[in-house]
């Protein structure tokens, strides 16, 4: 390329630089971690529902009134906690029911999953989303655990 195109080019260039800094100040840029993708509303075969919000998780069994687990309803002692687990500290959480740790052994295959991770009073639940349609919901209470599956409404 001759000299006095490429100085024309970048005659050029300078000239539209003010003009991509103002069309950038303008372009959505978040101010906060991408979503959850936990987040919405999941419910059991029995019908049991639970929603992720992003400062709050609310529960509503078959037959019964929603309730929103928050500082209010967890004697002060609540926490909601979004990311990613890495299973093997999971699947050893429970020491004392090795069929727990079988079954968790069984159903988290991968190395790590997307969490939420719900504190509530004296106990707590770790939902795992295994896919885009299935949640396993591990429930713990003073070093005793549970599993729950849940599907995406």
């Amino acid at each position: 390329m001759k000299p006095a195109k490429i100085k024309a080019q970048a005659r050029r260039l300078i000239a539209l630089a003010p003009l991509l800094a103002t069309a950038c100040a303008f372009l959505p840029f978040p101010n906060e971690p991408p979503a959850s993708p936990l987040l919405g509303n999941w419910a059991t075969d029995d019908h049991n529902q639970v929603t992720f919000r992003t400062d709050a998780v609310v529960l509503t069994p078959d037959k019964g009134q929603a309730m929103t687990m928050d500082a209010a309803n967890c004697n002060g002692n609540y926490k909601l906690r979004y990311g990613r687990m890495n299973t093997t500290d999971l699947e050893q959480a429970f020491p004392s029911q090795p069929d727990l740790q079988g079954r968790l052994k069984q159903i988290l295959v991968k190395p790590e999953y997307p969490v939420a991770d719900v504190t509530c009073d004296q106990g707590g639940t770790t939902y795992l989303m295994l896919d885009e349609r299935r949640m396993l919901a591990v429930y713990r209470d003073s070093g005793v655990g549970g599993l729950e599956a849940y599907s995406r409404l």
